[in-house]
């Protein structure tokens, strides 16, 4: 295939590439060459995909389009209705480096794993698969999946497509290297996890959609950090990580978050916390209102950065939504309850892991280690029970709030993306630590509530900014609805001229 027919399919959505390859007007294997092309021309520049899974993936294709001709698999009708047998068929998708993938390298961005090569796939990784699509390549995190941006000592850094040789912005993380792999064109869909904000900053950063869903909608197991590392991964059940961590999908339109959505949701009988629950269709399903925040006092969100949450509830107010006069300021106590919560984990499952091999890991897990056993020594833990009961009253009002008004919009983050070397952000002459900035996104993980990154504004560099919507629980078919109206109403986005490798 040449450049232009490969350029043209790697531009496509999910959505579109499955229907392509059921109709049979593209092959499976012509899909997957694309995207090996558009990989191989973008990804030098922006190493978001460390490991690739080339030879594998066009045998897979060429089998699935033997498949195809022979009549099965080629029925489908979108998203509502699951898309048939193969609702992803040939679909390639990209999966973050803490996610098992059976056969396939997977290393927690760690030398600590040397080259570990998972048994079993993920839970959400075999439904992927299952449904049709096709597995090309993992993507970089931050060691361990600890820190909010994407770069570690075995494979170095991502660096956001968003105009990479004139800034060299960070792409986010911990699924930085996935957002910026979807963002470039290398990857239709990708798989993330998020803890703080792991899938919704990145996009963010990078201009791209991503939907955190309700705790407990799709099975986590297959994640790393685990308990142990004997196969399968389950999430621990006496952690906030274990709790609060989700595997998520994102992609570059709203059709694919919900076909991706549709495809892996359910218990697997593994993960304890995932349970059984309607996923209703998105379509018609905008709400009468939603209330907005702008975010606490601080860390404050940067005034771009709100101005793009005040004009995602004006686009709304254009589709007949109305504006609830309310504003949920009891969240403001939500960002530190996290941390205070989240610090009674301690580590404690990377520590379990690397004990006695310390050496292996980097110097921020170490250094991150350290501090946590420091604390350990000297400061007794605050009493769980009480944090927790002080967690379900703030849920309560929130889950109040969402009843009066079924959607909150809010910032995803302080501020827009910032470079890889730094300087750290600064709002109203106050310099923000990378956790300051993700406040935002932090405190909404504190529920479990679903919650989607929505590009919608542009910084005053001109920058992505991503609008947070976030829903009732299990009422993704909202916050999708409300993701695809903005979507529909936003402005021409700037950043989306840019081309890696010529």
């Amino acid at each position: 295939m040449g450049i232009e027919g490969a350029v043209e399919l790697a531009g496509r959505t999910a959505t579109e590439l499955a229907r392509m390859v059921r109709g049979r007007t593209v092959s499976a294997r012509e899909v997957v060459a694309a995207h090996l092309e558009r990989i191989e021309r973008a990804n030098p520049a922006l190493n978001a995909i460390v490991t690739l899974r080339a030879e594998g993936a066009l045998e897979e294709a060429a089998r699935l389009d033997r498949t195809l001709a022979g009549g099965n698999g080629a029925s489908g009708d979108g998203p509502e209705s699951g898309g048939g047998e193969l609702p992803l068929a040939g679909v390639p998708f990209t999966v973050k480096d803490l996610i098992a993938t059976a056969g396939v390298r997977t290393t927690a961005g760690t030398r600590f794993l040397g080259e570990f090569v998972p048994k079993l796939d993920a839970t959400a990784v075999a439904r992927l698969r299952a449904a049709g699509a096709i597995l090309i390549g993992k993507t970089n995190c931050p060691e361990w999946g600890m820190f909010p941006y994407t770069r570690n000592a075995r494979f170095g850094e991502t660096i956001n497509p968003v105009a990479p040789a004139l800034r060299r912005l960070s792409p986010g993380g911990s699924s930085g290297g996935e957002a910026a792999a979807v963002a470039s064109g290398c990857s239709p869909l990708g798989l993330g996890t998020d803890f703080g904000g792991s899938l919704r900053w990145p996009a963010h950063c990078t201009g791209v959609l991503a939907l955190r869903p309700t705790a407990g909608r799709i099975a986590g197991t297959g994640q790393l950090p685990a308990p142990t590392l004997q196969e399968p991964f389950v999430p621990n059940e006496v952690t906030l990580q274990g709790r609060a961590q989700v595997v998520g999908p994102l992609a570059r339109s709203v059709e694919d978050l919900e076909l991706a959505l549709r495809t892996v949701a359910g218990p697997d009988g593994l993960d304890p916390f995932a349970v059984p629950a309607e996923l209703r269709p998105s379509t018609g399903a905008l709400p009468a209102t939603v209330v907005m925040w702008e975010g606490p006092a601080w860390p404050a969100p940067r005034d771009d950065v709100i101005q793009a949450v005040r004009d995602a509830g004006s686009a709304l107010e254009r589709r007949g939504v109305a504006l609830a006069g309310e504003a949920p300021d009891f969240l403001e106590r939500a960002g530190s309850l996290y941390a205070d919560i989240r610090e009674l984990d301690r580590l404690q499952d990377v520590r379990r892991l690397v004990r006695g091999r310390e050496g292996e890991v980097g110097e921020d897990v170490r250094a991150a280690i350290a501090t946590a056993e420091e604390a350990e020594r000297r400061q007794p833990a605050s009493d769980p029970a009480v944090l927790w009961q002080e967690r379900d009253r703030l849920r309560a009002e929130l889950l109040a709030c969402l009843e009066r008004s079924p959607i909150l919009l809010m910032a995803v983050a302080t501020v827009p993306a910032y470079p890889v070397d730094g300087p750290a952000p600064s709002v109203g002459g106050r310099q923000q630590s990378m956790w300051d900035v993700l406040v935002p996104s932090r405190l909404i993980s504190l529920f479990g509530v679903p919650a989607a990154s929505v590009p919608f504004g542009a910084s005053a560099e001109g920058l992505p900014v991503g609008v947070q919507v976030v829903g009732r629980p299990f009422r993704e078919d909202q916050v999708l609805a409300v993701a695809r109206a903005l979507m529909e109403e936003r402005a021409p986005a700037p950043w989306m001229t840019w081309e890696v490798g010529g």
